[in-house]
């Protein structure tokens, strides 16, 4: 399924940078990963792949980058295996463990990390400390940059997240049409001559 998504979403890329999630499951070991990234890469001609995980996915990436795979790291919030979306980092323990993962990402050798859902003073401190940009979502303005699920954006999700800012609402104009559209049907206002070969 990531690998269909990812071809028509190479279709409309003209210069962007086009990254590929690795599927939950799909890089348990540096073996598999390799055989399934370079299918990701082979199928979808994006760019890079993406990895969540700190120290345990650190030989992962050194594989695949020794393999000319270019690699984006994601720490925090890691939400293709999180069982709740609490931010990280409050504790002193945590934010121990995600700042040496940032430090041990970028020695691995990835060209960025997103950071989501990392308490801000934890967030400014590894963009600091790395010299790789971080991507926050739901990591404060601290970070290089910003990214933001298209479905929040836009308002098609109920997910109530801190992070998550609606700059429309699309599931009400799809509900409005589909009423509409109904209405249409239901009253024999549609389809007319008009819109009939």
């Amino acid at each position: 399924m990531m690998i269909e998504h990812s071809k028509s979403v190479r279709m409309g890329i003209k210069k962007s940078l086009m990254v590929v999630d690795m599927p939950y499951g799909t890089y348990k070991n540096p073996n598999e990963a390799l055989k399934n990234a370079k299918e990701i890469i082979s199928k979808t001609k994006c760019d890079a792949i993406k990895l969540e995980g700190g120290k345990k996915v650190v030989q992962i990436i050194k594989t695949l980058i020794k393999n000319k795979i270019p690699v984006m790291g994601h720490l925090g919030v890691l939400p293709q295996s999180a069982t709740n979306f609490k931010f990280k980092g409050k504790e002193t323990a945590e934010r121990k463990i995600i700042l040496r993962d940032s430090k041990l990402l970028e020695e691995a050798g990835v060209f960025s990390i997103v950071l989501e859902c990392v308490e801000s003073s934890l967030a400014k401190e590894i963009t600091k400390t790395v010299k790789v940009p971080t991507i926050g979502i739901g990591a404060s303005a601290y970070c290089d940059g910003q990214v933001l699920v298209t479905d929040d954006l836009i308002g098609l999700n109920k997910i109530k997240a801190r992070f998550v800012k609606s700059y429309s609402n699309i599931e009400k104009q799809i509900n409005d049409a589909a009423l509409k559209f109904k209405k249409d049907v239901v009253t024999s206002k549609f389809p007319t001559k008009k819109h009939s070969y």
